[in-house]
């Protein structure tokens, strides 16, 4: 019913009967036994088929943060061995560039190789190996780490035939020749 109070003009709605003075409307007709218990009926269906979709993204939910936990893990793992990162692709990218230039600036050719190098290595092999790797270098008597004492004669301005330089050590990234040179391993 459609309560609405003569002086104030006031409307209020309700299941029973308005209060005297009142003028009332009816709205909507009452509802049989019947009527109600298959509208009682269908809330609780409506209900039941809430909680069960409920159920279903509370599943599809979980199975997601599965799928993405699965994922972090094998990424982590991934990661942990640092030669299968994108920092170490890409390092090895750019150094194999600059050793494959086809008119190189002999100027920085030597130094930027090195860097590249250097880089490539810390990236691939990660700090621990790389300190280790770089003090085994300093051990080895090649050109880039011989001591060098006091005056050094000059060098001859025809070089001495010398047979060619032979191979006797590699490693991962270079070659050394028994004179002393690095080739790197293409």
């Amino acid at each position: 019913m459609r309560c609405m109070d003569s002086k104030t003009h006031e409307v209020t709605y309700t299941n029973g009967q308005c209060i005297s003075g009142e003028t009332a409307t009816q709205v909507q007709a009452a509802q049989s036994p019947a009527e109600i218990a298959q509208e009682r009926a269908d809330a609780a269906k409506a209900l039941e088929r809430s909680k069960a979709q409920m159920a279903r993204d509370d599943a599809q939910r979980r199975q997601r943060e599965e799928q993405e936990r699965r994922e972090q893990a094998a990424l982590a793992r991934a990661n942990a061995n640092p030669e299968n990162s994108l920092a170490c692709r890409q390092a090895r990218e750019r150094y194999n560039s600059i050793l494959v230039e086809s008119d190189p600036d002999l100027s920085t050719w030597g130094e930027r190789s090195t860097v590249a190098q250097n880089q490539m290595e810390m990236s691939c092999l990660g700090a621990a190996a790389y300190q280790q790797l770089q003090q085994a270098r300093a051990l080895q008597p090649n050109a880039i780490n011989r001591p060098q004492w006091g005056y050094t004669r000059p060098l001859p301005l025809r070089p001495i035939p010398q047979p060619p330089a032979k191979i006797v050590n590699c490693n991962v990234f270079r070659c050394y020749d028994n004179r002393g040179g690095v080739h790197p391993i293409p």
